[in-house]
Order: C-alpha cells, then structure tokens, then sequence
C-alpha cells in the first residue's frame, strides 16, 4: 500500500495496531481466565507485549516514512536529516578518512540532493536492532526529525523494568512474576503505541518534516 495522504498513514498506523491490540486483548483474557498455566502465559505475554512494541514502532516509523517520500519534496525544503538518511553510507566512508578531498565528497553531494526529490524505496530504513531501549527508540525519532518527548517519562519503566524482563524471559531465566507485572506492561505498552501513533499523525499534519523558516 503506497501511503500518499493523511488518511493512508492514519489508515496503515490504525491496521497496524489493530491486530495487534486483538492479540495482546486475547493474551490478556487467557491469563485472566485463571488456569494452572497462568505463570507461563504471564512469561509469553511480556514477551509478546515487547515485541508488539517493537514491532509497531519499526512498522509505524517506517510507514511516516513512506508517507513524506510520497509528498514529492526536493531535499532542500525538508529537515536535514532526511539529506543525513540519503548520504548516510558517504558519510560513514568519508568518516574514515583524514583527507579533505574525500570529506569534500559530503558537501558536494549535499549540494546535489538540494533540489532532488526525496525518495525511499520498499525496504523498512528504520530498525529497532531487536532492542527497543529509550537510547534506540530516541534515535529513532530523532532520524525521523521529530521530538523524543514522548519516550522521556517511560524511559525508567522501558530500560530497568520492560526490557530487563524482557532479556531474561526470551534467555530462559526463571525468576518470579505475578499478574501485576503483566497488568502494569500491557496498560503501559498499550498507552505508549497510542501515543506514539499520535505522534506521527500530529508529525504528517502540521508537515514537520518541512525544514522550518
């Protein structure tokens, strides 16, 4: 699905959550039920509720992504790190060496990205790394051109509680868990994928991505 308007990106974000709010609801009525496999359901749910984080933030970013390429833009009338994302592999090359007329490389193709148009192909450029720490998720805002407000008040619960349970469960650690480490993750998880689908939204509405005057 190209996503070219306002209302495809909402539409994408809103299929993207949908299933898997459906499947982290399911999860949660299961070990509500109360059976003797309520422990093991509590372990696979964190898991699960982390990797729907992670997933949603890859899929959403990249979809917001997709949606500015789409706006048709010359790079000199949007925020420079779409220019940063374009030149990226030079940049690293160019990093490497000492020599002037290799850095000069970075200005020059700099100033031959101004007035083409931005453009990203089918492949998702944002990534989690399999590791949906605050420091990563911060980066990947930051990518975007957008602020990292939204992680700053979960960024105690996300790094020394979510991920920390997170590791341990998917390296067969055995440690206690109760229902309200469930409880607390869900609510908290199910919050933060709202807001950060706001977030985007708010982004493709107010055309943030534009470089500001």
């Amino acid at each position: 699905m190209k996503i070219k308007t306002l209302e495809d990106l909402e539409d994408s974000l809103n299929k993207h959550l949908a299933w898997r709010k459906k499947e982290m609801m399911t999860l949660k009525l299961l070990i509500e039920s109360g059976d003797e496999a309520r422990i093991t359901l509590i372990r696979a749910g964190i898991a699960l509720l982390c990797a729907h984080f992670e997933g949603f933030i890859k899929d959403a970013s990249n979809d917001y992504l997709s949606f500015v390429s789409n706006q048709n833009i010359i790079y000199k009338e949007l925020q420079s790190v779409f220019s940063v994302m374009k030149m990226h592999s030079l940049i690293d090359e160019c990093a490497k060496s000492s020599k002037y007329s290799v850095q000069n490389r970075i200005l020059k193709e700099y100033d031959r990205l101004s007035t083409e148009i931005f453009h990203v192909g089918n492949s998702s450029i944002i990534d989690t790394h399999s590791n949906p720490s605050t420091k990563v998720l911060k980066e990947i805002l930051l990518t975007l051109g957008l602020d990292t407000e939204i992680f700053d008040t979960k960024a105690k619960y996300i790094d020394a509680s979510l991920l920390s349970k997170r590791h341990k469960i998917v390296h067969g650690e055995r440690f206690e868990l109760e229902y309200n480490d469930f409880s607390v993750t869900f609510d908290i998880i199910m919050k933060l994928l709202d807001e950060y689908k706001d977030v985007l939204i708010n982004a493709a509405t107010e055309e943030v991505y534009k470089k500001q005057e």
